[in-house]
């Protein structure tokens, strides 16, 4: 099976750079049974597989890192970022049991940062205190502007986060955008 690394526009990034990570080989699927809008934001021109998965090439070996998943990047204001960044930082706040950020829509910016947490058992959080965990490690861009305590994130059972699960329920609780 052959990788690439692409842009948006299907172009091949360098070495280093975040991008779609795009598979080519017998082992990929050969498309979406009756499907031709999925096949046609799945699959390039020239018949490589957009995985979803975002990465970059991290070494002369070829090794890739996977960073994200491309719908999971949060859009704030026209600055984009994969919310596996600040949550990796989270977890390591000594009442974080569980953390997840969601975009929010918003009339404004597109979207709000909005983080779900799950405390440690008999813990509180408050949104000022998990801002000042993150100050000084990632950009203001990134910081939560909303806080959202849960009692459970919803996971697949293979234990990947369910996102636009979470993002929905999160709508649903907030009201009206904007």
């Amino acid at each position: 099976m052959e990788l690439k690394i692409l842009d948006e526009t299907g172009r091949e990034v360098p070495r280093g750079e975040v991008g779609e990570i795009a598979a080519l080989g017998p082992s990929v699927h050969l498309g979406y049974h009756a499907n031709p809008a999925a096949n046609a934001d799945a699959f390039t021109a020239a018949g490589w597989f957009r995985t979803g998965d975002l990465g970059r090439v991290v070494d002369g070996n070829g090794n890739v890192e996977i960073v994200g998943r491309r719908k999971e990047i949060i859009n704030r204001g026209g600055k984009k970022f994969f919310p596996r960044e600040v949550e990796e930082i989270l977890y390591t706040h000594p009442k974080v049991m569980h953390a997840a950020m969601v975009g929010i829509a918003d009339a404004r910016l597109g979207e709000r940062n909005c983080l779900c947490v799950i405390p440690k058992a008999g813990q509180t959080v408050s949104l000022e205190e998990m801002v000042a965990h993150l100050k000084g490690e990632v950009a203001d861009y990134k910081l939560p502007e909303v806080l959202v305590i849960v009692e459970e994130l919803p996971f697949t059972a293979t234990g990947k986060l369910r996102r636009h699960v979470l993002a929905e329920r999160v709508a649903e609780g907030l009201g009206p955008p904007g």
